[in-house]
């Protein structure tokens, strides 16, 4: 929060009720703190509420303290399943989704951290982008909170899932996470909110040293150290062993919980016997379901399995004793799912390309 005026929507109520009392808007017996942070957080209205008995020089005071700009909401693409991808504009220009889902009755809402992203993982639309920049606090609140308001729902998880590494812009998504649990905000409990993680390696244990109540997800990728390297380039950075063993140690944080390692499904290259081998080999001293994302074609030489290919495949791993999910990704014809948000900017960037003066 480096401006004067910090947005409403990056900071706990708290915080609200101090910055209301110092500037001697209310007395700290007030009840307004509380009835402004609902009518933003809970009632979705995104900017300072008109309140009933409450004098409007009031409330004018209180809006010159906060800002509350809001994303510019550019579309929404629905698909049949209930999921949707909404695409939202940044203040300068940039270009970020978020993904709505509904999965046995909840509502979730998968969120950008940063427009672009830096690692280029080669499974992954997002990485072709490049890095644009890391998104405020701000900036991700109010992807719940205007997703929640488009669609009408109560949403009860967020997923750091969508567009950049979360652990690259660490300080920016704690900060929306507590505003996000807040017990006048949106409500969210620390274990509905996923963090997914390439393996930024000294954020994890940086995570693990703070104790936080968040919930990590490892994006494992493949389990043999060379097809991982080549997937994803963020190991020439933090190796393999390296990786692994922050996982290890974020498991005996859980006390022995299982630990969700999300394995990507590639045609010809990660789902052969070799890989089974892998697996058996390298995932060992720890508890981890391992979460098969049959991979969502991002437009390079990468194939996507069929569905009965991958479930053979996940069928061999049963005698290795730990559990296996292959993941249903939602919304996928509307370029919702897995790996795919970015898709959407690829494809205008090809056509802008092709229709140009040669």
């Amino acid at each position: 929060m480096t401006s004067a005026r910090p947005s409403i929507k990056e900071l706990t109520l708290a915080e609200v009720a101090s910055r209301l009392c110092e500037a001697g808007v209310v007395e700290s017996s007030s009840t307004l703190p509380v009835q402004l942070y609902h009518g933003i957080q809970r009632d979705l209205r995104g900017s300072i509420p008109a309140i009933p008995g409450v004098r409007r020089e009031r409330l004018e005071a209180a809006d010159a303290l906060f800002a509350s700009d809001s994303l510019r909401l550019l579309s929404v693409h629905r698909s049949p399943d209930l999921s949707a991808r909404f695409a939202f504009a940044l203040q300068d220009g940039a270009i970020v989704e978020s993904v709505l889902l509904h999965h046995h009755g909840r509502w979730t809402v998968c969120v950008s951290s940063q427009a672009g992203c830096p690692l280029a993982c080669s499974f992954c639309a997002t990485g072709m982008l490049g890095l644009t920049r890391s998104l405020e606090a701000w900036e991700i609140v109010d992807q719940v909170l205007q997703v929640a308001r488009h669609a009408r729902a109560r949403i009860g998880d967020v997923v750091f899932m969508g567009m950049g590494e979360p652990l690259l812009n660490e300080a920016a998504v704690y900060r929306a996470t507590d505003v996000l649990r807040e017990e006048h905000g949106c409500q969210i409990s620390p274990r509905r909110i996923n963090v997914s993680t390439a393996g930024v390696v000294p954020a994890i244990h940086r995570f693990i040293d703070a104790r936080r109540p968040l919930r990590l997800l490892f994006s494992l990728g493949s389990a043999d150290p060379q097809k991982r390297a080549r997937l994803m380039p963020i190991q020439r950075t933090w190796g393999f062993d390296a990786f692994l063993d922050a996982v290890r140690r974020y498991e005996r944080l859980r006390r022995g919980k299982h630990v969700t390692l999300e394995y990507v499904a590639i045609r010809n290259l990660t789902l052969g016997d070799d890989d089974i081998e892998a697996i058996r080999e390298h995932l060992v001293g720890f508890r981890f379901i391992l979460n098969v994302i049959p991979l969502n074609p991002v437009g390079n030489e990468l194939q996507a399995p069929a569905l009965e290919e991958v479930l053979a495949w996940t069928a061999k791993l049963r005698p290795l004793g730990f559990p296996v999910k292959v993941r249903y990704s939602g919304g996928r014809d509307q370029l919702a799912g897995c790996g795919q948000l970015g898709r959407s900017l690829l494809l205008m960037r090809d056509v802008s390309v092709c229709a140009a003066p040669s």
